[in-house]
């Protein structure tokens, strides 16, 4: 995830421009967490946490909430919650010496781990957490589906796929695949009652052979306008990358989401969009 951690990259507009999390998705992980009797919400850990917005999100159902990012830019527009505090640490998943051995309920790593090594991450999640403590891996693919406008959900991976595809860092296919390299990973590596939830059905045609369709959009289920859109799309990494090599092109954002607004006889930039986010979350315990 080197382009976050660049100077050049706005964190600022990350901070406004990303979606949030459903508000119910901290309950549905500390639901499965709370499945061993004895497992107590004390700490969490919630890593890659950018400009902390899952960790926000979360910080109230546990006494203490650390979240550690890479990049210093990104933690520079971190914010802290309503309610309590967030100790934010500059640090990679694959090191996080600083954490004691044992010491966290659930560690936590919200549209983030395609970018680690994965390998290095969970033998570090496993050192960090309790016994049965709970490892929550989610997110949101970028995709999505137009239930009005079908057409749309090709130009959006047309979008990311094919025009800037080139563009990413290492290891957005992880996420394309909706994280099924860690429902894998994480059995291989000796993890328990590992869970891989994805959402709607049409996300299976992406996803191994394990996945279970969830019944609802657990993780995430932001309401859009096109001018929403146009904002979560100019945060991808791979819309920056683009741009740095050409500078003087219009903004590949607002012609793609122009193209969509077309697409759907769209013209106001304010009205909410019809759109089902692509989704997914591995749940195991160590």
């Amino acid at each position: 995830m080197s382009t976050y951690a660049e100077s050049g990259y706005s964190s600022a507009g990350y901070a406004t421009g990303r979606p949030t999390y459903s508000p119910k998705s901290p309950d549905f992980l500390v639901k499965y967490h709370k499945q061993i009797e004895a497992n107590e919400c004390g700490h969490v850990l919630d890593v890659a946490t950018g400009t902390g917005i899952f960790a926000r999100l979360i910080s109230d159902r546990f006494r203490e909430t650390t979240a550690t990012d890479i990049s210093k830019v990104m933690l520079e527009s971190a914010a802290q919650p309503a309610k309590g505090k967030i100790e934010y640490i500059q640090g990679s998943a694959e090191d996080m010496s600083i954490i004691p051995d044992k010491s966290v309920d659930m560690v936590t790593v919200a549209t983030g781990a395609h970018w680690f090594n994965s390998t290095k991450f969970l033998t570090e999640a496993k050192r960090v957490l309790k016994p049965n403590g709970t490892l929550a891996i989610f997110g949101y693919s970028g995709f999505g589906y137009f239930p009005k406008s079908p057409k749309c959900d090709k130009i959006m991976r047309e979008f990311c796929m094919d025009k800037l595809g080139d563009y990413w860092d290492k290891g957005r296919n992880n996420l394309e695949r909706l994280y099924s390299n860690y429902n894998i990973k994480t059995r291989q590596m000796g993890f328990k009652d590992v869970y891989h939830g994805v959402y709607p059905q049409q996300a299976t045609h992406y996803t191994g052979c394990d996945s279970v369709v969830m019944d609802a959009p657990n993780i995430i289920d932001f309401k859009m306008t096109w001018k929403s859109l146009l904002k979560y799309l100019q945060t991808m990494s791979c819309v920056h990358n683009y741009h740095v090599e050409f500078p003087d092109e219009r903004n590949v954002a607002e012609v793609a989401v122009e193209r969509m607004m077309h697409e759907a006889g769209e013209s106001d930039w304010d009205s909410i969009l019809d759109f089902i986010w692509e989704q997914s979350v591995v749940l195991c315990r160590c």
